[in-house]
């Protein structure tokens, strides 16, 4: 499915349409049915689903599409157009997503093999993320909260934590990264760098693993690279690990 992701915008009483093209590349017809939910982002940045219009920042009532199914022929390529009616009592401030979800449904052999047990029947669910930001909201900014270590006795599990906070009004697309230099002999290490995408008003704590028998006086800097922009956010702290 391309794109994963669609952005809409417009004012409230407006009505936006855009397009997700599916392609199937197996020797296989597969029928989808379409629905869609409510989803947050834990701090850990674990996804957690509800049913459709459970979150007050859901956008599912305001999104359809012109069939409930689709069916993608093998070697074929499928576009679904897809829906935005912005109520006319809308936010012109309040950004909503929700997850529009394209679920196969079981044919007959599928589910013969169901029936007698044979093998195991693999069915493809894939999510399209739908979110809506009011043209106003412009402010992209994320905040660094706090940076700490996370220790314990298995010296293979040490970890730093750093707390983001994204203080702006948009959706905001980031990396993250992490650097330590030991202050007693200069060794440097740079840790494998973390992407995250965040909601205007939500809080996420992105945590590095860090090298194994490390120990020694460290200063840690943390580095945050916002997509569409050139701004660093950077934040430090001393560790004694």
């Amino acid at each position: 499915m391309s794109p994963t992701r669609l952005f809409f915008t417009g004012h409230p009483g407006e009505k936006v349409s855009q397009v997700a093209t599916l392609h199937n590349s197996s020797d296989k017809d597969y029928i989808f049915s379409i629905g869609l939910k409510d989803w947050y982002r834990e701090e850990d940045g674990n996804k957690v689903y509800l049913d459709a219009g459970k979150l007050a920042t859901s956008n599912a009532s305001w999104v359809s599409t012109v069939e409930n199914s689709v069916t993608i022929p093998a070697g074929t390529t499928k576009e679904v157009t897809i829906t935005m009616q912005i109520p006319a009592n809308a936010s012109g401030s309040a950004v909503k997503n929700s997850m529009l979800f394209f679920t196969q449904i079981p044919q007959q052999a599928d589910m013969a093999s169901i029936k007698n047990g044979i093998g195991i029947v693999t069915l493809f669910e894939v999510g399209l993320h739908i979110y809506y930001t009011p043209p106003g909201n412009q402010t992209k900014s994320l905040d660094i909260a706090n940076i700490s270590d996370i220790l314990n006795d298995n010296t293979e599990n040490k970890k730093v934590a750093v707390d983001i906070n994204n203080d702006g009004n948009t959706i905001n697309d980031a990396t993250v990264e992490f650097e330590l230099t030991n202050t007693d002999n200069g060794a440097e290490f740079k840790l494998p760098a973390v992407s995250i995408s965040m909601l205007p008003g939500t809080k996420q704590v992105v945590k590095f693993s860090l090298p194994e028998k490390i120990s020694g006086n460290f200063l840690g800097v943390a580095i945050i690279k916002m997509a569409g922009s050139n701004d660093l956010v950077v934040g430090e702290k001393n560790f004694k690990l």
